[in-house]
């Protein structure tokens, strides 16, 4: 099969302030066969969105070299070359004339790119009154349908509801399958990686860490993350999000004896501390994933004035042995102050289960259910 792009010694340096620089990709060799989609992984600052941008021609490397066969579409942020003033139909046509699309073209698809948005009814609005959710559907809908052998897509899923992710993944396989253009698909959402994607690379620190089969690659990734995040602690992390006005200074989970390896049905402790402002309202967000970063469950709390420490207790945790990990987020007057992903993991053991090959050697844990046979 021919390649659709080949990538060579690809690298792209940033100046910081006077002599001081750092390399964003650097050395990066990568090729992408026809008819293929990529997922692209690593944490946030790996350097994924700087090489869509390259290929995309928004900047330009200053090593290596980009060779594509076929003309390039990309949707790296959500409304790009959307005008709020103008109409969803106006922004059909001017979006689709700056993606590289004809008049003509625009005009044979533009049914199915209204259809596939689900904007009939406010097709006239002005793109300014749309919900996120609405917005998001349109642009990747014009992107979805451009004449392109080859389509960069970041991230856009995270804003879209569950069908609409659906109906993407759905759109971005048979682009791929049946119309044989090659898609890259950056995304968080490790799941849709897996499923979507015939490969995936796997970005650090601007180099290549990883390349190969999804399912590999991710446990790579995974592995590499957890024993990152392992090594510091949770003052001083840098890898958070919210506004800073509160941050968390403590997150850790055990059983009542202060252990981290924890029995299926024991009970779970999750303590956290925290530093910043006080305001009317504080509310804290637990949300639990297995180590495959599949989503299991949520707890939250309002937590009175001028408290600064909380505790979460599960009695009876019916979790199959494994890896559990826990993102925690922090809200101030509603507005959220600090956010760490995978904040604290434990492991849960289970003798009765250590021969389960599901549980045990997939690493994809889930829930123990009891059942009564008759």
């Amino acid at each position: 099969m021919s390649l659709a792009l080949d990538i060579q010694g690809l690298g792209k340096q940033y100046k910081i302030s006077g002599k001081d620089s750092f390399w964003a990709l650097e050395n990066l060799n990568l090729q992408v066969e026809q008819g293929e989609v990529l997922g692209l992984i690593g944490a946030n600052g790996a350097g994924k969105s700087t090489l869509l941008k390259i290929l995309s021609r928004i900047t330009s490397p200053s090593t290596g070299s980009v060779k594509a066969c076929g003309k390039m579409a990309s949707l790296l942020e959500v409304g790009t070359g959307f005008h709020p003033e103008l109409s969803g139909r106006e922004n059909i046509f001017l979006n689709g004339s700056i993606l590289g699309m004809s008049r003509s073209a625009i005009k044979k698809e533009f049914d199915a790119i209204v259809d596939f948005a689900g904007v009939e009814r406010f097709l006239d609005m002005p793109v300014k009154r749309y919900s996120s959710g609405m917005f998001v559907r349109l642009a990747f809908s014009v992107a979805a349908h451009l004449d392109a052998e080859i389509l960069l897509i970041d991230e856009v899923l995270a804003v879209g509801d569950a069908d609409f992710q659906k109906r993407c993944l759905q759109r971005m396989d048979d682009i791929a399958k049946a119309q044989a253009r090659s898609i890259i698909f950056v995304s968080h959402n490790l799941g849709a990686i897996n499923s979507l994607c015939d490969r995936v690379a796997y970005l650090e620190q601007g180099s290549l860490k990883g390349d190969g089969a999804p399912q590999k690659i991710i446990d790579q990734y995974l592995m590499g993350l957890e024993s990152l995040q392992a090594d510091q602690s949770v003052a001083d992390r840098l890898d958070r999000d919210g506004d800073g006005r509160v941050r968390f200074r403590l997150i850790e989970a055990s059983n009542t004896e202060g252990k981290s390896l924890i029995k299926s049905n024991e009970a779970l402790q999750v303590k956290l501390h925290w530093q910043g402002e006080q305001g009317p309202k504080q509310r804290v967000e637990l949300h639990l994933f297995n180590s495959r970063g599949n989503y299991l469950s949520s707890f939250s709390s309002d937590i009175p004035i001028g408290q600064s420490e909380a505790m979460l207790s599960i009695p009876n945790l019916p979790l199959m042995p494994g890896r559990f990990f826990f993102n925690c987020h922090l809200y101030l007057d509603g507005i959220r102050a600090d956010f760490l992903g995978r904040a604290c993991y434990f492991e849960v053991i289970n003798e009765e289960w250590k021969s389960n090959e599901i549980a045990v050697q997939r690493q994809n844990p889930g829930i123990i259910l009891e059942g009564h046979w008759s």
